[in-house]
């Protein structure tokens, strides 16, 4: 048999066929609009349309110098810490408590997962009514009640930063639950037993046990819930609006301001700065995948 007539007749028995429905839809709604995000990044492209020309790398030259994204690049970093920090140890506490055998489970595993089903925009108009300054807000309608001073929780700078992460935990936290939850339930219970015979207390299980047996699954966890924080703006858009100032600020907002916002000259967006600032997103995104990786985290050997 011909060498092509082979290549092609492995080709066929092999798992491309079935891979190539899912490849086509990565390629045409992942990679192409990523390529496309390249090239309008070296452009000066504006939505008041007209020829966009080519200017090299001016873009990350700007952006790379310009204050304001300095600022929402560092609190981006902040907001990404904490809120991944945060909604890591709240989910994986609820999972550890959901995974007992506790009456009406279903029923709060269903209430915490309702979070992330709704929109993140839709979660910050939710909090900003909770967060309302005036005493139409519930929490200074509360503190109101029991004869405490209301807080300016979106007019002050440190309470606004403090408002944006809290809202992302509430949000985040089910995501992280739902992994750690279902890796819990594929735990050899053989391990758990022995464990908990050689007199292991319950921190002792979750230490030695449970978290080393569970570390590419939060590896992955940390991965998607870093990547889909860092690039958060929905949140920030209908919370915020990135004030008081720019002090919640975070780079995807800003590079849909810059985008589409009319912060350009003449009221005009800046596509072309905007990519410029995607791209720079996904490549610190892709740093932090790759360092995740190169560390070993995935790794199931636990000797």
């Amino acid at each position: 048999m011909p060498v092509v007539q082979r290549r092609k007749k492995n080709f066929w028995r092999g798992p491309w066929p079935w891979l190539a429905p899912t490849l086509l839809i990565l390629i045409v709604f992942r990679a192409y609009p990523l390529g496309d995000q390249f090239r309008l990044a070296l452009t000066d492209m504006r939505v008041s349309g007209g020829e966009a020309q080519y200017i090299g790398l001016d873009n990350f030259y700007f952006i790379a110098s310009d204050p304001g994204y300095q600022t929402a690049l560092f609190f981006t970093i902040i907001f990404t810490a904490f809120s991944v920090g945060g909604s890591f140890i709240l989910g994986l506490g609820l999972a550890l408590l959901l995974n007992e055998p506790i009456r009406g489970r279903v029923v709060y595993r269903t209430a915490i997962l309702t979070s992330w089903v709704i929109s993140a925009i839709i979660v910050g108009y939710i909090w900003r009514l909770l967060l309302n300054e005036s005493s139409a807000g519930v929490f200074n309608a509360l503190f109101d009640s029991i004869g405490l001073q209301g807080v300016n929780w979106l007019s002050s700078p440190t309470m606004a930063v403090v408002s944006v992460i809290v809202a992302d935990v509430w949000r985040s936290t089910a995501f992280t639950m739902i992994f750690m939850l279902g890796g819990l339930q594929t735990l050899p219970t053989e391990v758990l037993e022995a464990a908990r015979t050689d007199g292991a207390k319950a921190w002792q299980r979750l230490l030695f046990v449970i978290v080393p047996l569970l570390k590419p699954l939060i590896a992955t966890a940390l991965i998607f819930s870093t990547i889909a924080t860092f690039n958060v703006y929905e949140l920030i858009l209908s919370l915020t609006s990135g004030g008081p100032g720019n002090a919640t600020s975070t780079v995807g907002f800003e590079m849909f301001r810059t985008a589409f916002g009319g912060d350009g000259g003449g009221g005009l967006g800046l596509i072309g700065r905007g990519a410029a600032m995607g791209v720079s997103m996904f490549m610190v995104t892709l740093v932090f995948a790759i360092l995740y990786i190169r560390a070993g985290v995935f790794s199931r050997d636990y000797d």
